[in-house]
């Protein structure tokens, strides 16, 4: 990868197929499985398709031609005269890119032309095509800041399976591993172990970090849900002194809470979270129901204090350990985790946390909480570094295994709201 300005935003590729770089001001998106990326206010941009062929799939692989064909009307198209930035095709031309016309049309309403620049690359079962395509005729500027861009793309070497055919071989194993077991995929990220429903999406976002971990990511807890086949009531519906000092909080996006767990319970938080509560195993955990809330004879918010006292207490034992930016004079400006840890980012709910933090960079601070086992707490006096911490939390959401929120949140003296407008 060539350098790029240091200021410029790193965005992830679907599955981390791919690293491209780009002016922190330009807006990304994505566009019915197209990821576009574009400069403010113009019709210009660079479009990003990815396709993976499958190992087994009959015929000849498809061509920028295939897809320039597509367009309604082209012309002057030729190949690029050098193969760049290890692409494997290159064509460069001009398109109408309104719906195809009489010919009658076209004489009296000549379409608008716009120029464009297709590259296709290849990474083993991934095929990555990028199309430049400009307002209308050719801005040098443009395509030139697009080139660093592409010069600063990184591939992965070996690109991870999408998630359909990660969803699949998961089920195989699974299969594999427990043949005696009724074993299926019931939706595209849920398998089916006998009475136990895994959710697969969150093995799959550590799985792309690291494809070549599939089985080591995968076993434990298929090994975990078989073991809930054996359990019994004692297990099931335990006495609240048997897992009294067990339990936790956690931290849930409520959304998902009340599509996937609408009978366990939760306290509504902020910024689209929930505060769910768990019982904390030796390799796992498992979330409070609310049945067993009747059985302990104990309110939820009984339960928010008890969970929020042993959290206290979880942090006594192991201390958190912060990496910390500074000030020309000293003073902390940005702060963060120094390692991972499941009760991290759940940490925001302590008074007592948040106090020291607010102490520490003697104000209020922005926090950004992407995942369950990350944050990042910022100064509202360095307003300056927010453009930057607002997308790198959005790219850490997207690609962190226990994904929380992308908004952002503001702690004062008066408690944790979420950011409704920057600080000036």
């Amino acid at each position: 990868m060539d350098s790029v300005p240091e200021h410029w935003i790193t965005l992830p590729g679907p599955s981390n197929w791919f690293e491209i770089h780009h002016p922190p001001q330009w807006i990304s998106e994505e566009r019915q499985g197209t990821l576009a990326i574009r400069p403010p206010d113009t019709d210009a941009l660079v479009a990003i398709n990815t396709v993976w062929i499958e190992e087994k799939t009959p015929g000849e692989l498809p061509t920028l031609q295939d897809i320039v064909s597509q367009f309604p009307e082209t012309r002057g198209v030729t190949t690029c005269p050098e193969n760049q930035f290890g692409a494997v095709e290159c064509l460069q031309g001009e398109a109408v890119l309104a719906p195809s016309r009489k010919w009658w049309e076209k004489m009296l309403t000549p379409g608008e032309w716009r120029s464009w620049t297709m590259w296709s690359f290849r990474q083993e079962n991934l095929i990555i095509v990028i199309t430049l395509l400009h307002a209308g005729e050719r801005d040098p500027e443009f395509e030139s800041i697009v080139r660093m861009m592409l010069s600063s793309m990184d591939l992965c070497e070996h690109p991870a399976d999408p998630p359909e055919v990660f969803a699949q071989k998961a089920t195989a194993l699974a299969k594999e591993k427990f043949p005696l077991l009724s074993i299926e995929l019931v939706d595209q990220f849920l398998l089916q172990v006998e009475t136990s429903r895994l959710n697969l999406r969150n093995f799959y976002r550590a799985y792309v970090r690291a494809p070549d971990q599939f089985e080591r990511i995968l076993l434990p807890a298929f090994t975990t849900a078989v073991q809930v086949q054996g359990w019994g009531e004692n297990e099931t519906t335990p006495d609240l002194e048997i897992v009294r000092e067990r339990l936790m909080p956690m931290l849930y996006p409520q959304d998902q809470w009340q599509e996937k767990f609408p009978n366990v319970v939760g306290t509504p938080w902020i910024a689209g979270l929930v505060v769910l509560y768990v019982v904390d195993e030796a390799n796992a955990y498992w979330y409070v129901r609310d049945e067993l809330l009747e059985h302990w004879s104990i309110s939820s918010e009984e339960l928010h204090s008890l969970t929020i006292g042993n959290l206290q207490d979880h942090f006594e034992q192991e201390p958190m350990e912060m990496a910390v930016a500074t000030a020309e004079d000293g003073t902390p400006t940005m702060m963060m985790p120094n390692n991972p840890n499941t009760y991290n980012t759940v940490r925001l709910l302590s008074e007592s946390f948040r106090e020291r933090m607010r102490e520490a960079v003697t104000g209020d601070l922005i926090v950004g909480a992407p995942g369950r086992d990350f944050f990042v707490a910022l100064s509202v006096k360095v307003p300056e570094m927010l453009s930057q911490v607002k997308q790198q939390v959005k790219s850490d959401f997207q690609t962190t295994d226990h994904p929380l929120t992308d908004r952002l949140l503001l702690i004062t003296a008066d408690g944790v709201s979420e950011l409704v407008e920057e600080v000036q």
